[in-house]
């Protein structure tokens, strides 16, 4: 499985509701944290710029402000971003 792969599969168990948003969320931040490939610029910005929406992801509606993400904002950047990848 190359390293796209492992994004492309993560985001697609989020998408088709395999995973909660807090879970991907987690996961998804700890592989982009982790990361040790290098990707093409146009991959890396899509994979950066939802890097950018899962930090602003806030699971607790009493914690988030007006620049937190909910759980569908999170999932509709992850769609995007998963149309945007395959």
């Amino acid at each position: 499985m190359s390293t796209l792969d492992k994004y492309i599969l993560l985001l697609s168990q989020f998408v088709a509701g395999e995973i909660t948003a807090s879970k991907f969320d987690t996961l998804y931040l700890e592989l982009f944290k982790n990361e040790t490939e290098s990707f093409s610029e146009d991959t890396y910005a899509v994979l950066n710029n939802l890097f950018s929406d899962a930090d602003a992801y806030c699971e607790d509606p009493s914690l988030r402000d007006d620049e937190d993400l909910n759980d569908a904002e999170l999932l509709a950047s992850a769609k995007k971003a998963l149309e945007r990848l395959v």
